[in-house]
């Protein structure tokens, strides 16, 4: 196992900025996951760990030592790529047996006549074998060990190079997207075994994805990177819940998070140009920010009060256990758009392209500055507008109405 830190590291390719003052943590045994969209540099950063890409300046250190300008064979990491990387031309077993052979064998011990004439051959050679079977029983890949690459399907190649990576006993596992190519499915089971080996091995891991479903049900903490820099850390309930910025919020979660434009005056927290109430605060604040609500924290209703600001359904979709509900605030062509997050059985009460109102619930709200940082308020205890209160165990589309007014 490794404790690994990575301090100020910055990367550019030519005029490109890649990797801007990268600072990052990981305990020994930890699972960590690398969260961000394509291009932010997170395969990059995993590449400067794995000592395949030299950094500009800060450094990688791992149980306290430096890494910076050992090779790679030199820093006891496994890597498992997208690609899988197999020799097409070797048998499973070959493919396994690679990295020890390596390692633990000369080039004349290599040869295919010393394992007649040297005992210590023979005697390194059965190591080796040995080796081979236990990280293929580990991956449940045994019966494959004759058969060569191309013979495979994409999740068994997937788990010779999760062996392959094994075998070695590294202190650190480093895997770059391994499940792109996988279907759903097989993703999902997938998902589980790595995780499930990793706890078993208790070997350090850093697992990169563009992926929110893998970083979230796989990893201890998750590091949000966008843009080159690291968003927020955390694990992914502490980044759901309390997200640090926009980026991050928006990035984590599906549905995505509701991002309107809003304001604070004199203590009023509206909605921008519909002026709609959502909060009271009594922080002396004004000016305008980013209002965020989750999916499930919006709640529709099928009957209005005096005043009460419609709100229209332009798209629905079902996925089983739950409903989307996708809808706009103002006119033929919405000016405001969200979605709310229901139980499926609220769509029986709910006719396609019927007008609503809707309503937050309490302590759901995400306040940002117009920088995207998040709003620390009085510890966030937002006072619901009156007219916005709402029992935490209301349901979507009850029959008591208590919509989002306009103005005050």
């Amino acid at each position: 196992m490794a404790h690994i830190q990575i301090q100020d590291l910055n990367k550019s390719f030519g005029d490109t900025s890649v990797l801007r003052g990268i600072d990052l943590s990981i305990h020994e045994g930890e699972f960590l996951a690398i969260l961000g969209p394509s291009g932010c540099g997170k395969s990059t950063l995993l590449r400067i760990i794995a000592g395949l890409e030299t950094h500009d300046s800060g450094h990688v250190r791992m149980g306290g030592s430096i890494m910076d300008g050992l090779a790679p064979k030199a820093r006891d990491v496994a890597v498992v790529f997208q690609s899988y990387a197999l020799y097409p031309h070797m048998t499973v077993a070959q493919n396994l047996a690679l990295p020890l052979v390596m390692r633990e064998t000369t080039r004349v011990q290599r040869l295919p006549f010393m394992g007649h004439i040297s005992s210590v051959v023979k005697r390194k050679r059965v190591d080796i074998q040995s080796a081979v079977e236990r990280a293929a029983a580990q991956v449940r890949i045994a019966e494959l060990l004759d058969r060569k690459p191309a013979q495979l399907s994409g999740g068994q190649r997937q788990r010779v190079a999760l062996a392959r990576a094994l075998i070695r006993k590294p202190k650190l596992f480093l895997l770059d997207e391994p499940l792109s190519n996988l279907d759903a499915t097989l993703r999902a089971s997938t998902r589980t075994e790595i995780v499930q080996l990793q706890k078993r091995l208790g070997t350090t891991a850093i697992y990169v994805t563009h992926d929110q479903t893998e970083a979230m049900t796989m990893a201890d903490r998750i590091a949000i990177m966008i843009d080159g820099r690291v968003a927020q850390v955390g694990t992914a309930r502490e980044i759901y819940d309390r997200p640090k910025d926009v980026h991050a919020a928006l990035f984590v979660g599906t549905p995505k998070m509701n991002l309107f434009d809003g304001r604070i005056d004199g203590g009023v927290v509206r909605l921008a140009k519909t002026g709609m109430v959502l909060a009271h605060t009594a922080d002396a604040i004004d000016g305008p920010i980013r209002v965020g609500i989750r999916p499930e924290h919006v709640v529709l209703k099928t009957e209005f009060d005096e005043g009460a600001i419609p709100v229209v359904e332009t798209h629905r979709e079902f996925l089983g256990s739950e409903a989307l509900i996708h809808f706009g605030i103002g006119g033929g062509a919405p000016d405001i758009s969200g979605v709310a997050r229901l139980d499926p059985d609220a769509l029986d009460k709910l006719a396609p392209g019927q007008t609503v109102s809707a309503c937050f619930r309490p302590g759901g709200l995400h306040l940002f500055d117009q920088s995207g940082l998040r709003l620390e308020l009085s510890g966030e205890n937002l006072s619901p507008a009156a007219t916005t209160a709402l029992s935490d165990k209301e349901t979507a589309l009850d029959e008591r109405p208590i919509p989002i007014i306009a103005g005050i």
